[in-house]
């Protein structure tokens, strides 16, 4: 019997403005109409348990909008009335409430639609004031209601037909209709924890946490551990183990409170562990842990994960107590979290399920029953499915209870059964994270390293002040509790190239002011340091167009001066992810042109060999008056010509062969005739591309969102280059 947990990770950064007590921006409130509330439901209807792990940090923000009427920006001006509004506030409509899945959930509502393309056709021309008043009062009420609607998940429209009504009606909403909708979110916001709680008495589901404020334990620790595994060039070392372990006891103790219940098992924040946190989480009474694939392997140095993966392993013992940690099964956590939305769910959770079936007989001989862990983030996948992952979600665990050969459980359970012949130590725990096994999202790069100085030097102010002054234990405590906030792993996962968002400027300056807190505290001017944004202009560059015409040989070993002046896209990068796909496979793509020819290289985080070994495909999409598609196989070749495929809307035109060559030995290289693709001079081409596995399961998509805009030059643009 193959036993399958699943760990569903529940978690939004700190929002609230404690200098204004409001919260800047709206996630907590809106997720908890969809993900938090749809997920356990599910679970309990078709009778699959798991594990949900629930951040500290998260439940005190829940309890704030439900218990104590918080309140937030895009709360404030959905609430208004569109007659009484200005222009300034109902441009922050027009910019902001537009922040969801297009394709999903703007797309599919005819008046949402309209309203968007109406948006885009006005905002590269005019500035915010012109197009505001290109909008009427009855388009800003509708947009009010919508964004807010689209928000609410596929229970939340069973437990209230009342959304269906609004859906179907989709525009000319009234004032009271609007009351009547945020009146419903108010109400699910407040079904939350119930909800859980009761789930979790009735032993349906397992409740886990994660350190209060979601820390990066190990780098609050000592930001000297992230030399164990980078040599990245890392800040002033700060030290602070006392605030890594009040994170991670107090963590549990509130959420203890919360649910009334103990908890026995945690999810460190990114999965980040070192041997520091084994003691602290005994002594705090954890039992079992879970974190990456990637730190058992290297724990043991081990590189096949069949090995060690698909069993617990006993990390600490204390006496009586010991610590088992479950490590995650990295390809089938990120199908679930970024590939299966994409594919026909029946297909999909077919794929899934004969995968976890192939498990068991690819282990070793004398492994004990396997355990499969599928860790992933259980609120924000589900945007990108059809139907907010109803379809996926219903025939998932339908077909899991009903598997004779899987039995779907919990890490509690399992190890509060485990034989003693099962229980495999581990010398010394590696440091990392479940993101390539570092921490280098979070410290190592410039705008990182920044904000881990700034937070030094109000930590170390405070432990020097408090030296030599006498403060009171309520003060302490509210002083101490900014800090714990700006130590959250959030602030720095914003910071740096890797990821961007149309909010960067907001969690900057939230990190910025819970620094300046600890000064407003103590009634000290705080340094102006801490009014100097961390966050600069250069995150935003990833897509750089070409400067000159190319004209490389089609070589997987062309050098650097042959695609001098190419345009790179940056795939490092993930532009609007709160999430973080681990299958990361592109790293550059290099494209450029000449008077015939169209070039592309691509660059990737693995060796050939990977590639070869994994049977990928590399697939690319060309969109112009006809689609042109291409596929081939990731192998090593020399250049050697490939058919590419027309189509239209309508369907397959025909094949083309002899239009595109291609070569892959350290790089792939290609190159694409003009003429042989009906392509002309001054004619745009949108590019995008794909890796699919050998069952054509998508993988990586770049660009992550839209295209690669190209036109090919014309006589004007080719004067524009030095032609050499």
């Amino acid at each position: 019997m193959t036993k399958l947990v699943f760990l569903w990770h529940m978690h939004q950064p700190y929002y609230k403005d404690t200098t204004q007590n409001r919260y800047l921006m709206p996630w907590v409130r809106l997720h908890a109409l969809k993900g938090y509330y749809d997920l356990p439901s599910v679970m309990a209807e078709h009778g699959v348990r798991g594990v949900i792990n629930v951040v500290p940090s998260l439940l005190e923000q829940l309890a704030d909008y439900a218990q104590n009427g918080a309140t937030d920006s895009w709360l404030e001006h959905s609430e208004m009335n569109p007659e009484e509004m200005n222009d300034e506030q109902k441009a922050f409509v027009l910019r902001n409430f537009f922040m969801l899945n297009w394709e999903r959930l703007v797309e599919t509502s005819p008046r949402y639609n309209e309203l968007l393309q109406k948006r885009l056709r006005y905002e590269k021309e005019l500035d915010w004031s012109e197009i505001t008043r290109l909008f009427d009062n009855a388009e800003i009420l509708d947009l009010q209601v919508l964004f807010n609607l689209k928000w609410f998940g596929f229970t939340a429209r069973k437990r209230y037909p009342r959304l269906t009504d609004f859906d179907k009606k989709d525009r000319g909403f009234t004032l009271e209709e609007k009351s009547e909708l945020l009146e419903i979110q108010k109400s699910l916001v407040g079904e939350i924890v119930p909800l859980y709680k009761r789930l979790f008495d009735e032993k349906k589901i397992e409740i886990s946490f994660t350190p209060f404020y979601h820390p990066i334990f190990p780098l609050v620790y000592d930001t000297d551990i992230a030399k164990r595994s980078t040599d990245q060039p890392l800040p002033s070392r700060m030290s602070y183990p006392e605030d890594a372990k009040w994170h991670l006891r107090e963590g549990k103790r509130y959420a203890e409170e919360t649910w009334s219940n103990k908890l026995c098992g945690m999810w460190p924040a990114e999965g980040s562990v070192c041997p520091e946190i084994l003691g602290a989480a005994l002594e705090a009474g954890v039992k079992w842990l879970a974190t990456d694939e990637a730190i058992i392997m290297k724990s043991l140095g081990e590189s096949d994960k069949t090995r060690v993966i698909y069993r617990p392993h006993l990390l600490k013992i204390d006496g009586e107590n010991r610590l088992f940690g479950f490590f995650r099964d990295k390809y089938l956590s990120d199908l679930i979290g970024f590939s299966f939305s994409k594919m026909d769910p029946v297909k999909a959770v077919g794929s899934f399920i004969e995968s976890v079936r192939k498990i068991a007989s690819s282990l070793p001989k004398n492994h004990p029953e396997p355990v499969v862990s599928v860790v992933l983030d259980g609120e924000n996948a589900w945007e990108s499915y059809p139907q907010n992952g109803e379809l996926f979600l219903t025939e998932l665990f339908r077909r899991l209870a009903g598997c004779g050969d899987i039995e779907v459980t919990t890490f509690g359970d399992i190890v509060s059964g485990l034989p003693e012949d099962q229980q495999k130590p581990v010398a010394k725990l590696f440091s990392g994270s479940w993101i390539n096994g570092n921490y280098e999202i979070w410290i190592g790069n410039r705008e990182d390293n920044l904000a881990w100085e700034y937070l030094k030097r109000v930590r170390d102010f405070y432990e020097d002040y408090r030296k030599s002054n006498n403060v009171e234990p309520y003060l302490d405590e509210e002083v101490m509790r900014s800090l714990h906030r700006a130590e959250g792993s959030d602030w720095f996962w914003w910071y740096g190239p890797q990821f961007s968002t149309e909010n960067d400027w907001l969690f900057d300056r939230l990190f910025r002011r819970n620094l300046r807190r600890v000064y407003n505290l103590l009634d000290v001017v705080y340094p102006t340091f801490l009014d100097l944004p961390i966050m600069s202009n250069e995150t935003q560059l990833h897509l750089a167009m070409p400067t000159n015409l190319i004209t490389p040989p089609v070589s997987g070993k062309s050098g650097f001066y042959d695609w001098a002046g190419c345009g790179t896209l940056e795939c490092c990068r993930r532009a609007g992810g709160s999430m973080y796909n681990s299958i990361r496979l592109f790293d550059r793509i290099d494209f450029g042109y000449d008077r015939e020819n169209l070039y592309l290289r691509f660059k990737f985080a693995e060796k050939l060999d990977f590639f070869e070994a994994q049977k990928y495909l590399l697939k690319g999409f060309l969109v112009h008056d006809r689609d042109i598609s291409f596929k081939l196989p990731m192998v090593r070749m020399e250049c050697a010509e490939f058919p590419l495929h027309l189509s239209r809307e309508s369907g397959y035109l025909a094949e083309i062969l002899g239009a595109g060559s291609a070569s892959f030995d350290g790089t792939m290289t290609l190159r694409l005739g003009y003429r042989d693709i009906g392509v002309e001079p001054g004619d745009e081409v949108k590019v995008y591309f794909k890796i699919a596995s050998a069952g054509e399961i998508e993988l990586e998509r770049a660009p992550v969102n839209g295209f690669i805009d190209i036109k090919i030059p014309d006589k004007t643009d080719l004067l524009k280059f030095w032609d050499i």
